[in-house]
């Protein structure tokens, strides 16, 4: 499958991920940091988690339709998943499901990485 395909599928899939995020961060963050994650401080902050997806997939999306800066956008979300990897993991008592989306946030940075410096050997403008 071409490349710039590919990341069409990932970034419009993060699009996704943040709206449900925004709409509902119970839903989306519940299985992970359990049901304290839909009330109060937790909710508004998984929401802007969401609305902080739904910028980077969109941003990237189009950059890589454009033919633009891509690998710029996909950075930025290596960037962003590295960060969320790095409080998952050294934050003090979180339970074992926040260490796991930390691990998986780490493989999603480092995924991000290659798949921006493919987009980059392309040769964007």
């Amino acid at each position: 499958m071409d490349l710039r395909r590919v990341t069409l599928y990932i970034t419009r899939s993060r699009v996704g991920l943040g709206l449900v995020m925004m709409a509902s961060p119970r839903v989306a963050l519940g299985p992970i940091y359990g049901s304290a994650a839909g009330a109060g401080t937790a909710a508004t902050i998984g929401r802007m988690m969401g609305a902080r997806e739904a910028v980077l997939g969109a941003g990237a999306a189009i950059a890589v339709g454009e033919r633009r800066q891509s690998a710029s956008w996909v950075s930025m979300i290596a960037v962003a998943d590295g960060i969320d990897a790095v409080v998952n993991l050294t934050t003090r008592r979180l339970g074992w499901r926040g260490r796991v989306l930390g691990v998986f946030a780490a493989a999603s940075s480092v995924a991000h990485l290659v798949l921006a410096k493919r987009l980059a050997d392309e040769v964007d403008v």
